[in-house]
C-alpha cells in the first residue's frame, strides 16, 4: 500500500506540474501587456520598461517558468500586479471560506442525496421515485446563480428570515450552502439510485434476505456498503468541481472567497494571481483524489487485498503454521 501512495504522490506532482506549464503557457498567449496593467494605459514608455526590468517581463519564456518553478519550491506564490502584495497571504485569507462553502455543501448533498437515491432505488417505479428522479434532474439542470438568485428572491427579499449577502455568521451561511447542496444532491442521488439498483439484484443480497435479517439492515449494511464506491467518486468530484466553480456562487452572495478572487484578478489582468489561484486548487484537487484512492481500499476489501493489505497475515499465519 506504500508503494500505491508513493505512485499516486509521483503522478499527482507530474500531473500539477503539467498544469502549471499549460496556464502558464495559456497566459502567455493572453493579450495585453502586464506594464500597462500595474501602471496604468497613460503610463511614459519609460516607466513602463522599468516595470518590465523590475518583474522580469522581457525574460525568455522558459527563463520565466522555470523562475516560477523555483518560486513555488520555495513557498512563493508571487506578488499581485495590482496589489503589490504576496499572493499567498490573499489566498490563505480566502480559501477557507471557499472551503467551508464547498464542504458543508456536499456535506449537505451526500446525506440527502444518499438518502434520496437509496429510498428511490427501493421504490423503483413508485411515486416517490419519480418525485425524487424529477428533483434530481431539476436541480442537476439548473445553473447554481439562478438557484442562488431564486433563494436570494424567496428567502432574503419576500420572506426577508434570511441574509442575502456577506458572511459574518451561521445566518450568512445557509443561503450559499443551500445552493450547493441542492445540485450536488442531484448528482449523488442518481449515482446512489443506479449504484444501489445494480446491487440489490445480486445474490448475496437475497441470501441475506432469506437469512431473515431486518430489510433496513439489508439496504445499508449490505446493499449501500457495496454500492458506496461509485458515490464516493461522484463525491470526491463533484468537491474538487465546487473547490474552483463556487465562484458563480460568491459572486452573488459576495463571499469574499478564492473563485471570487481569482475572477477579480481576471478582469484586471492580473496574471500571477490567476495562475496561483488554479495552482492552488488543482493541487487540493490532487489532494483529495489521493486521499479517495486510500479510502477505496477501506471500503471494499477486493481493493484491500489487490494493494497489499492481509498480505502479510497470510504469511504469518503460514509460517506460524508450518513451525508447528
Amino acid at each position: 500500500m506504500l508503494r500505491y501512495i508513493v505512485k499516486r504522490l509521483l503522478f499527482m506532482i507530474i500531473t500539477l506540474s503539467c498544469t502549471i506549464i499549460f496556464v502558464f503557457t495559456l497566459l502567455e498567449f493572453t493579450p495585453g501587456d502586464p506594464a500597462k496593467v500595474i501602471l496604468g494605459q497613460t503610463a511614459t514608455e519609460d516607466a513602463l520598461e522599468a516595470i518590465r526590468i523590475q518583474f522580469g517581463l522581457n525574460d525568455p519564456y522558459i527563463v520565466r517558468l522555470g523562475r516560477y518553478f523555483a518560486q513555488l519550491l520555495r513557498g512563493d506564490l508571487g506578488t499581485s500586479y495590482i496589489t503589490r502584495q504576496p499572493i499567498a497571504g490573499a489566498i490563505a485569507a480566502r480559501l477557507p471560506l471557499t472551503l467551508t462553502i464547498a464542504f458543508y455543501g456536499i456535506l449537505v448533498g451526500s446525506l440527502i442525496g444518499i438518502l434520496a437515491g437509496t429510498i428511490s432505488a427501493v421504490k423503483q417505479f413508485s411515486l416517490a421515485d419519480r418525485v425524487l428522479t424529477f428533483i434530481s434532474l431539476f436541480g442537476n439542470s439548473a445553473p447554481s446563480f439562478w438557484i442562488a438568485m431564486l433563494f436570494v428572491l424567496i428567502f432574503a427579499v419576500k420572506l426577508q428570515v434570511l441574509p442575502a449577502t456577506g458572511s459574518y455568521g451561521f445566518k450568512y451561511w445557509i443561503l450559499p450552502v443551500a445552493t450547493i447542496g441542492l445540485q450536488a444532491s442531484s448528482g449523488v442521488t442518481r449515482m446512489t439510485r443506479s449504484s444501489v439498483l445494480e446491487v440489490i439484484r445480486q445474490d448475496y443480497i437475497r441470501t441475506a434476505r432469506s437469512k431473515g435479517q431486518v430489510e433496513w439492515k439489508v439496504i445499508i449494511s449490505h446493499a449501500l456498503r457495496n454500492a458506496f464506491i461509485p458515490i464516493l467518486t461522484q463525491l470526491s468530484t463533484q468537491f474538487c468541481g465546487y473547490l474552483g466553480g463556487t465562484v458563480l456562487v460568491e459572486s452573488v452572495f459576495a463571499i469574499p472567497g478564492i473563485g471570487n478572487y481569482v475572477l477579480d484578478a481576471v478582469k484586471k489582468m492580473d496574471t500571477p494571481v490567476v495562475l496561483s489561484g488554479i495552482v492552488i486548487i488543482c493541487a487540493m484537487c490532487s489532494i483529495i483524489i489521493l486521499v479517495v484512492d486510500i479510502l477505496y481500499a477501506f471500503i471494499d476489501p477486493r481493493i484491500k487485498a489487490t494493494y497489499g493489505f492481509g498480505v502479510k497475515k497470510k504469511k504469518t499465519a503460514k509460517a506460524a503454521g508450518g513451525g508447528k
